[in-house]
């Protein structure tokens, strides 16, 4: 039998030596939040994203700044297409994007988390942008002899955006903590659907349902809920309704604040060293 010779990695004390990354073992104790939260109108998930930590950029897409007045350590850009033919929603955030990038390089400093609500309207803003770059992006539709409403149109523009806010999930994800709020609705069956009728499959996902494969990138997906006795319920973890899940040492159930639910991670975590 012919001995193979010893690869240059494995005649090292630390077979990582020459490689690099990050000890799987290490991210225990270093929560960096990438989250999604998904629930119907009214359930409380914009009060949820804004209990992640600290100061906290809200980038609101729903023109709804009021439900968060009062709250401390939190700044509000409320980013609305007023003109479709001159969009600067998406811009203004991809020019915060460059202005926060140079200010972290510098040393200085910038919010620890990012949260954008909700991306079922933040959809419609990246479409406006994506149709100002090509045209043949979209379609207009006349709403009276002076206005012209212009939407998506094909399977281009539905990959424009998902590759859109796959871009801004992970850019925003390199200067801290990102929450990224979602509406839920029921879950079309594709298979079973017809022209005539639509099926579902008794399941809940995000609106629009095409961006479902975006929660993917996310290390935890949180649905929120309230109960028979109107109380709050963020669920964690997956079951037959919704495919939630989590990295974090924590329970199916929570309590609606990011804060406590970090805080029981760590102490989980703490008890296990």
């Amino acid at each position: 039998m012919t001995t193979q010779p010893l690869s240059p990695l494995s005649s090292i004390s630390d077979p990582f030596a020459q490689i690099g990354g990050v000890d799987a073992k290490s991210l225990l104790s270093e929560v960096k939040l990438k989250l999604a939260i998904v629930g119907k109108p009214k359930t409380g998930k914009s009060w949820l994203a804004v209990t992640a930590p600290k100061p906290i950029l809200v980038y609101d897409f729903d023109d709804r700044a009021q439900s968060l007045r009062g709250k401390d350590g939190i700044r509000i850009k409320t980013l609305v297409d007023l003109d479709q033919n001159n969009p600067n929603a998406m811009r203004t955030v991809e020019n915060d994007l460059a202005l926060l990038k140079s200010v972290k390089s510098a040393g200085e400093s910038i919010p620890s988390t990012f949260v954008f609500d909700s991306v079922t309207y933040m959809k419609k803003a990246m479409e406006n942008e994506l149709i100002r770059q090509d045209s043949k992006l979209g379609r207009s539709i006349r709403l009276s002899p002076n206005k012209k409403l212009s939407i998506g149109a094909g399977w281009d523009i539905i990959n424009g955006v998902r590759g859109y806010l796959e871009y801004i999930v992970n850019e925003f994800s390199q200067l801290g903590n990102v929450v990224f709020v979602f509406h839920e609705r029921d879950e079309k069956d594709v298979d079973k659907s017809t022209a005539e009728k639509t099926a579902y499959t008794g399941r809940y996902t995000v609106d629009p349902q095409y961006l479902a494969t975006v929660l993917c990138i996310f290390n935890e997906c949180w649905r929120i809920t309230i109960d028979y006795k109107n109380a709050y319920i963020v669920q964690t973890k997956p079951d037959n309704e919704f495919g939630a899940s989590t990295t974090l040492e924590i329970d199916k159930e929570e309590t609606p604040s990011i804060e406590l639910i970090l805080k029981k991670h760590h102490e989980r975590i703490g008890a296990k060293k």
